[in-house]
């Protein structure tokens, strides 16, 4: 009798278990709207920061009427791992334009549809498991709905340890 075995006996399976998914992104175009365009004018201030102190070398706000703020603070390091609680902050304004566009509805579509693809062409990562993409735009008076749609064939299948 060696080598019968009677009784319940467990056992891994592998196999790929594939399954589609889908993937959506949706936005609303305006026909008309405001859109803002750095024009290349920026001024730079400059300050120091001890602990949570900050002392300005000039006065903080900026001249422009509307802009755009980007801070950068660098501590001061004597050895690899060891900073001094004192730090330089260099603070950029850009000045921005606020320009009036308008969209024609193809303009809207293709516009809204182009950057909602973009946004999922990033997103998922083997392109060549897309099986389809879906689109769809509803208009309403001030603008175009538009729903993008990838599906995507993906394995989901895991693996997990049996435990008795």
């Amino acid at each position: 009798m060696e080598g019968k075995f009677t009784g319940v006996r467990y056992v891994h399976a592998k196999g790929d278990i594939q399954a589609k998914v889908w993937y959506t992104k949706n936005k609303k175009v305006l026909y008309n709207f405001k859109e803002k365009v750095k024009t290349g004018n920026e001024e730079k201030k400059y300050s120091i920061k001890i602990n949570n102190f900050q002392i300005n070398f000039t006065k903080k706000l900026s001249k422009f009427k509307i802009y755009d703020t980007i801070e950068t603070e660098n501590k001061i390091k004597i050895f690899s791992d060891f900073y001094l609680p004192i730090s330089f902050v260099k603070t950029t304004y850009n000045e921005l334009e606020e320009i009036n566009k308008n969209y024609n509805i193809d303009e809207a579509k293709n516009a809204g549809i182009e950057e909602l693809q973009n946004q999922l062409d990033e997103e998922i990562e083997n392109k060549n498991n897309i099986v389809n993409k879906n689109i769809n735009t509803y208009e309403s008076e001030d603008g175009v709905d538009i729903y993008v749609t990838y599906e995507v064939l993906e394995n989901i299948g895991t693996n997990e340890k049996i435990v008795f």
